[in-house]
């Protein structure tokens, strides 16, 4: 008990998460706190931006996320309009942006995962698959909902990630939080390093405390192409109006 404690612990301080020091009754929201780091600012020197407005799923939105191709250490939040229906990005440097828009029963992304042609085989997607249920043991639960990269010696592939924990949850105080998952979603970068597949570094996109009403396990994925390749220069990009039920191909035309 005292090794979990101390590692729940450890795992709070690196992903930046703080529990309030008030119990907890059953699916009552204990308070996480978001790290204040865990977001890219907006630059105010930059004019470019993106927004949208979602007319299916017809359901509000709990969050829009924006990430340049060049750079996934920066992830960019938007600013929601009153019914939680349209998002905004604004001071967003000139790139070319893939997005996450996030629903309380799933999440859709149109992430590149690599400019080559998809080479992994088999056998890699295995390795990089043990490679991901032994990192954070923190996490008892994982889904790689897509991988894609190069095969062979010193190959390179990048993964969108869930991860969560359905186990014991104890706050610094020692306090048991009752009828609450912690879920991740995330990005992954890996190299093959000879015997099988390194994990090199992760980012967090999104950290949610799992209680009450909330849907619980992993959040259902779809990739949308139109979600991704999103050119932004020195004004605010406007998508329309989209539908994220249609199933196509169709990418923005730069």
């Amino acid at each position: 008990m005292k090794s979990l404690r101390l590692w729940c612990g450890l795992w709070l301080t690196m992903v930046g998460v703080g529990l309030a020091g008030t119990p907890c009754g059953a699916g009552t929201p204990c308070g996480t706190v978001q790290s204040t780091r865990l977001y890219t600012a907006p630059d105010p020197n930059a004019s470019g931006g993106i927004r949208g407005r979602v007319m299916l799923p017809n359901v509000p939105l709990e969050g829009a996320f924006a990430v340049p191709q060049h750079d996934w250490s920066r992830v960019y939040r938007a600013e929601l309009s009153a019914d939680r229906k349209e998002f905004v990005f604004r001071g967003l440097p000139v790139g070319k942006y893939d997005l996450m828009l996030l629903f309380e029963d799933g999440f859709y992304e149109g992430f590149m995962l690599g400019r080559d042609v998809d080479t992994l085989t088999e056998k890699d997607r295995r390795s990089i698959r043990e490679t991901i249920d032994r990192a954070v043991p923190f996490f008892d639960k994982k889904e790689i909902h897509r991988v894609a990269g190069n095969t062979g010696r010193d190959g390179r592939a990048r993964c969108v990630l869930q991860e969560l924990r359905t186990g014991l949850i104890l706050t610094q105080a020692a306090e048991v939080l009752k009828d609450t998952q912690i879920r991740s979603i995330k990005l992954a970068w890996l190299q093959q390093v000879g015997p099988g597949w390194q994990l090199v570094n992760t980012r967090e996109l999104v950290r949610q405390e799992v209680a009450g009403p909330m849907p619980r396990g992993a959040l259902p994925h779809q990739y949308r192409a139109l979600l991704g390749n999103i050119r932004v220069t020195d004004s605010v990009r406007d998508l329309g109006t989209l539908n994220l039920t249609m199933k196509d191909d169709a990418t923005w035309q730069n």
